[in-house]
């Protein structure tokens, strides 16, 4: 699905200085203001390192890192375990992978404001975990102990700093496991019999000098006078930069759109407090016993000396007149080996050379997706904007471009110099996206091929341009992403990154069918399923067909394709029986994948574009399936109005299931004729992403007094949302059932829930994924009926999970129960009992 959203433009880059190492980052990096510049040099003759670690995005002190990034200036990079994937998305429907891949973008964006760098290990958010045992066993205790060590060893932090302590004050389970991972990773690190195919790959152990929990005293008054804590001012004001730490903190924390954490900036002292964990303790600096100058690195005084000298010579309106200094520290440092720091501060001297002398380069494909075997014209572009002195001497594409001579064209002050080339994409080039979902995982981790890539942010680059140039005499050479770029008529100019998909575009027409009777009537247990087909960047000819579990039917057998490059979609039709008996109410869904095959290669991905203002659009290429839920399902429900939150499936279930359902606006809920529907149904989160829904509660409690049916999904507990959302006292509380086995217990032997219009029984709650539900009712008035009992081990019983109670004439129902993620995943037990719901009672 793509979901645009189009409210404010990208932030100010502001603080971008951390060179772009391996990624496909498509926005180009800016060329930095004088002030920024100094920044920057100061920063090249700072040689430490940061690690901090937490559990998730958005669980990063966004303050400690700008400061150690901006203050302190080492480097300084935030280890997320997780990517967010198994959490809500407040501003879409895009959830799971989707929210990984959204997530992940959003942590790179506060990472381009704050300056740190971000790295992840493979472990999956599986939701929330109520201890770190259940965690770890989860993730795979020495699985992602492994890609800890491995970023440490990776970025060899002087300084390692959790957000959590490793014990239940961090109140998630991941929380603490990921201060768990932290400590064993800062021994086994050092430990060359620990992990030793890491050593074997070129890793060396490494021995940070201490690791130190940032403390948190949430609610605590006054000043924190724990003994033997290190303070630091985060508030502090930087006069280079017109900013606080804080205040560039909560423009970076703002990032995290899809929880919802716009943040405020922060102004004036605010006092952080770091605890001693392990290694050598410190009592007034973290980087105590830490030599962060060049007299670290053997040879290192020389490259020192001479950025001094560029920074005191630094004119604000003159930056080019340095770059001859900085050139000759960039000779220096090339003698000083391949240590982690050196290298990432090589990388930053080309950044500042680059925006000293005024220098762009890009490089602009014609299109933003290519196929394999076909080509694809790329524009390359330099401009000397200072007139330093810049030569053109080899460009190049690769993989699949040209390497062109230029034979050391000068470039004219302040006048482009481009080239085109065309660019033919290999038979073999694997389709891009995210190399953690290239391949399904193993439980609670991501799997991952290439074991270089563990602990990166993202996919390098389908094509990367390389620019081999003389400045001033010296050779420098500067790489940059192919990307594709237009003009929006509202954000104005956006990149994105080139990617190759297949020749041909295919869908479902919809994620998830039913295979069954969805009324009285029999039915005979077909799914008719229809691929949307459209061509890319070129002529095709192939076969579509369907992959179906075994014994399944599917008629025709496949189409042959021949279609013109911009040529109109196209909806082919499958039918499709399940081999298994339509009376069976329990089977689990089948998964069906679409394969085309043209040219002895098969294709079986669709394209999936996320696009959100605040983030670069992103490309996705998961497999081409659908789901078929091949059970009983009947329902009463024929008018549905729908009140959609942060987004869910249920329309499309509800659609899927023979309902006619309309999406209801503010307006329709103020005013429109609500008797035209036999239930309205609210959707996940809708009283906290819509503010004035609670202002119609009146009107939904008349329409249920006239005998309306109104279900109300899981709300959230904030916002002080408390009794304001059914017709009798209710308050959202912050129970949840997180074993998706838990048993469900039925509290009321006949209830209409379920016995109307589907039986439920106990192989209804088989299958279930991620957790049972969440946001439970506690407490409730005592004229809401608890249907159902559910608990985690060890556990009191939670009976807020579904609620009903009779108003008026009408309806009103509750329910925690997580329906938003088991009904695109197509349990047919979820199915049956959200039927019962939305079904009024004849």
């Amino acid at each position: 699905m793509m979901f645009r959203v189009v409210r404010r433009a990208l932030p100010t880059l502001i603080a971008l200085l951390v060179p772009a190492l391996a990624v496909a980052d498509p926005l180009p990096p800016p060329v930095l203001d004088a002030a920024r510049l100094r920044l920057a040099i100061e920063k090249l003759r700072v040689t430490g390192t940061a690690l901090y670690l937490a559990a998730h995005p958005d669980d990063e002190n966004t303050a400690t890192l700008t400061w150690l990034a901006n203050g302190v200036k080492v480097r300084t990079g935030y280890l997320a375990i997780t990517r967010g994937d198994g959490g809500q998305n407040l501003i879409g429907p895009d959830v799971g992978d989707r929210l990984g891949v959204i997530r992940t973008q959003e942590l790179l964006a506060a990472r381009r404001i704050d300056d740190a760098e971000q790295f992840f290990t493979r472990a999956l958010d599986f939701g929330f975990s109520k201890n770190p045992e259940e965690t770890l066993e989860i993730w795979g205790h020495d699985t992602i102990l492994a890609d800890v060590v491995r970023v440490i060893r990776t970025q060899r932090p002087d300084v390692i700093i959790t957000r959590f302590a490793p014990d239940s004050t961090a109140g998630h389970g991941h929380h603490t496991a990921s201060a768990m991972l932290a400590e064993e990773a800062f021994v086994a690190a050092a430990d060359p019999a620990k992990f030793p195919d890491q050593i074997a790959q070129g890793l060396k152990p490494w021995q940070a000098k201490r690791l130190v929990w940032n403390a948190y005293r949430f609610g605590a008054a006054g000043v924190d006078t724990t003994p033997g804590r290190v303070h630091v001012d985060l508030g502090a004001y930087d006069p280079l930069t017109g900013r606080s730490f804080t205040e560039l903190a909560g423009e970076s924390r703002s990032m995290h759109k899809s929880q919802g954490f716009g943040a405020a900036e922060r102004r004036g002292t605010w006092d952080n407090a770091y605890q001693h964990r392990l290694g050598a303790p410190a009592t007034k600096d973290l980087f105590e016993g830490v030599d962060l100058t060049w007299k670290r690195i053997p040879g290192g005084a020389k490259v020192d000396g001479l950025l001094a000298r560029a920074l005191k010579e630094l004119n604000p309106g003159r930056p080019q007149a340095i770059v001859p200094i900085l050139l000759q520290a960039r000779e220096e440092m090339a003698k000083l080996g391949d240590d982690p720091i050196v290298r990432h501060r090589r990388a930053l001297l080309d950044e500042v050379i680059r925006s000293a002398a005024g220098l762009w380069v890009e490089a602009i494909a014609a299109r933003p997706l290519v196929a394999p075997l076909s080509s694809v014209q790329v524009v390359l572009s330099a401009l000397d904007r200072s007139g330093v002195g810049v030569q053109v001497g080899t460009i190049s594409v690769s993989p699949g471009g040209p390497q062109r001579e230029i034979q050391n064209v000068a470039l004219a002050p302040n006048t482009a110099w481009t080239d085109t080339v065309s660019v033919t994409v290999r038979f073999d080039a694997p389709l891009t996206g995210p190399y953690w979902l290239a391949a399904p995982p193993v439980r609670g981790a991501a799997t991952v091929a290439d074991p270089a890539r563990i602990g990166e942010p993202e996919s390098p680059p389908a094509m990367t341009a390389r620019f081999e140039l003389t400045v001033m005499g010296k050779p420098l050479v500067l790489e940059t992403p192919v990307v594709y770029r237009w003009v929006d008529p509202v954000q104005g100019e956006r990149y994105r990154t080139l990617e190759i998909a297949p020749p041909v575009r295919m869908r479902f027409d919809r994620e998830v069918r039913l295979a069954a009777t969805t009324g009285p009537a029999n039915g005979s247990g077909k799914a008719r399923l229809g691929v949307v087909v459209s061509p890319t960047d070129a002529a095709l000819r192939g076969t579509l067909s369907l992959a179906v579990p075994a014994k399944w039917s599917v008629k025709p057998e496949s189409y042959s394709i021949g279609r013109r490059s911009g040529a109109p979609d196209t909806t082919l039709f499958f039918d499709v029986e399940p081999g298994t008996s339509a009376t069976e109410d329990h089977a689990a869904p089948g998964t069906v994948r679409a394969v085309f095959e043209a040219m002895g290669r098969k294709y079986d991905t669709r394209v999936v574009e996320l696009d959100y203002a605040h983030i670069p659009l992103q490309t996705m290429q998961p497999p081409a399936v659908a789901r078929v839920v091949h059970a009983q399902v009947r329902t009463t429900a024929r008018n549905v109005g729908y009140v959609m939150g942060s987004g869910d499936a249920g329309p499309e279930v509800l659609r899927e299931m023979g309902a006619a359902v309309t999406l209801l606006e503010d307006g329709d809920l103020e005013s429109g004729d609500l008797s035209r529907f036999d239930v309205i149904v609210v959707g996940v989160r809708a009283y906290n992403t819509r503010p004035r829904l609670r202002s119609f509660q009146s009107r939904l409690n008349g329409f249920m007094a006239n005998g309306g049916r109104l279900v109300v999904q899981y709300q959230t507990a904030e916002n002080g949302l408390r009794d304001r959302i059914g017709p009798y006292p209710l308050t959202v509380s912050r129970d949840r059932v997180t074993v998706e086995q838990a048993e469900m217990r039925t509290v009321i032997e006949g209830h209409p829930l379920l016995t109307t219009p589907n039986k439920i029984e106990p192989g209804d709650y088989d299958g279930w994924v991620q957790e049972r539900g969440l946001y439970f009712a506690n407490p409730f008035d005592v004229q809401y009926e608890a249907v159902l009992s559910l608990n985690d081990p060890n556990e009191p019983a939670r009976r807020g999970a579904l609620l009903y109670a009779k108003y008026g004439k009408g309806t009103f129902i509750y329910t925690g129960l997580a329906f938003f993620r088991q009904l695109p995943a197509g349990v047919p037990g979820a199915w049956r009992l959200f039927a019962n719901l939305v079904s009024p009672e004849r």
